[in-house]
């Protein structure tokens, strides 16, 4: 059986060029995952209750018991932190921040983030406060046996998809002209998840890795997945293209106001560029007929991807040559002519009916923009526990040239400091991290936390414990904030303060 596929696929491609076939790694990967089990039974018992079928999988309604044996009070915990984040008050847009916070935890039973809070995902962090509460479920919920119960129907619904997805992934690689092993360090992981609803599909992305969340479906959702995965092909190229346009300002400009355009496209020059490129190209390995095509266009076109018929008349031109499309994507981008596409624009846009209801697809996480603080911060995290002077080097340039009051790089620098036993320039850095309003509470609790050991170890017990009260004061309980600071209010930190 291929059904766990936790090794990756092998695929056979065949060079556009006539080269002769041979086996190429993908960077696809099919398989369940506990983290996201376990995460999706959690929420079914935390009140999530969302169903996109005419009733639950087999799976689902196994999964839905647990609260039936479950510690009550646990129960009650969990309900109560479900509804407390639940703004809109809509289920629907609720799973998939969850699922953003499993994918960045470490196997059971400790559920760790991988990374401090500040190089999370913004949706996960949200929520991130429900740790504590899963790794208790977890134990008590006996989740280890449950996954053994299951574990057929996931093997089996695995098996099903795999045919369909290696047929995919090959055709568009082979649409590339690109060997599945040139991915680089990317992965997609498709993650079989019958507790989730049915016919649902979240896709979530951290650092290189693509995750693409499957709820049960009767026919695979092979296109979404496909989807998913020209994302993870092209999104770096396409981000690294879009400076070629010289008519980045002019295309946007024509979206401004525009009713029924996506605000994600109207925002962001690369989101746009990318999505309409990622449509194109799906509707040229789709082959559809022309009146067909057209009509699929012309919707892309209105909802403000306006570079899709574009993208479509130059990937004819593509097809006709022997290039990896990565070589062709920066000219084919530097080729944009903005007095083209104004003409387009003013006789067609306003022309085309708005679509009465967008279809329901997956959650593609999109190339993000190009900020510099972002990348430097990126940059910073990346070099903090191997080069810490690299990384102060970046946070003092966020500081210096962008920012004066950030708050994750005066954050970084002030532990940097008190690695460095540099105490007095910790202080002050943790001091202005607090006044920051930019940085996120964590940090400044934390900063208060850190100022109070500082100052016993400096024997200014009164000081310390001004700290540690306000501490507690925020709320604030990540990576058990609360409990240390209550601990440092009992005792002085570190025992015997230094003279």
């Amino acid at each position: 059986m291929f059904l766990r596929l936790t090794c990756v696929l092998a695929l056979v491609c065949v060079c556009v060029s006539g080269a002769e076939a041979r086996p190429l790694q993908s960077p696809i990967v099919i398989d369940n995952d506990i983290r996201v089990f376990t995460m999706v039974a959690a929420l079914n018992v935390a009140g999530f209750d969302v169903e996109l079928s005419s009733q639950y999988h087999p799976a689902r309604a196994e999964i839905r018991r647990i609260a039936d044996d479950l510690d009550p009070t646990l129960v009650q915990r969990m309900r109560e932190f479900y509804r407390s984040h639940r703004p809109s008050g809509i289920d629907e847009d609720q799973l998939a921040k969850y699922i953003s916070l499993a994918v960045v935890l470490t196997d059971p039973p400790s559920f760790k983030p991988v990374a401090r809070e500040e190089a999370l995902p913004d949706d996960a962090r949200s929520v991130l406060g429900f740790v504590p509460l899963l790794q208790e479920f977890f134990q008590k919920a006996r989740i280890s046996r449950l996954w053994a119960a299951v574990g057929p129907s996931y093997e089996a619904q695995m098996d099903r998809l795999g045919p369909s997805i290696r047929e995919a992934i090959a055709r568009t690689d082979s649409y590339l002209r690109a060997q599945s092993a040139s991915a680089t360090n990317q992965m997609m992981k498709v993650v079989v998840e019958l507790g989730a609803p049915q016919n649902s599909v979240n896709v979530r992305s951290h650092q290189d890795d693509y995750y693409v969340v499957l709820g049960y479906a009767a026919t695979p959702k092979v296109d979404e997945i496909r989807h998913a995965y020209l994302h993870l092909r092209l999104n770096n190229d396409t981000t690294a293209a879009s400076s070629k346009v010289g008519s980045r300002s002019g295309l946007m400009t024509l979206l401004f106001g525009a009713s029924g355009v996506q605000r994600e496209y109207a925002n962001n020059f690369e989101n746009m560029l990318t999505e309409s490129l990622v449509r194109a190209m799906e509707l040229r390995l789709d082959r559809l007929p022309a009146e067909r095509a057209e009509e699929s266009i012309r919707t892309f076109y209105r909802s403000g991807l306006l570079l899709t018929p574009y993208f479509y008349e130059s990937l004819a031109a593509y097809e006709a040559g022997d290039n990896p499309f990565r070589d062709e994507i920066g000219p084919m981008a530097a080729a944009i002519d903005l007095a083209k596409e104004q003409a387009r624009f003013e006789n067609t846009f306003s022309s085309i009916p708005l679509a009465q209801k967008q279809p329901v697809r997956a959650e593609v996480p999109v190339a993000p923009p190009v900020d510099p603080v972002l990348e430097l911060l990126r940059t910073a995290q990346a070099a903090f526990e191997r080069d810490k002077p690299r990384a102060r080097e970046a946070f003092e340039k966020v500081l210096k040239e962008h920012d004066p009051n950030n708050g994750r790089a005066l954050y970084g620098i002030a532990l940097i400091e008190m690695d460095k036993a540099n105490l007095d320039e910790a202080l002050l850095y943790f001091d202005r991290t607090i006044k920051s309003t930019s940085a996120d509470p964590s940090m400044k609790t934390w900063s208060y936390i850190y100022s109070g050991h500082i100052l016993d170890f400096k024997c200014n017990r009164a000081a310390a414990l001004e700290n540690y009260r306000k501490a507690i004061e925020t709320g604030d309980d990540a990576r058990d904030a609360q409990r240390t600071a209550r601990r440092d209010i009992a005792q002085p930190f570190g025992g015997e303060c230094q003279q």
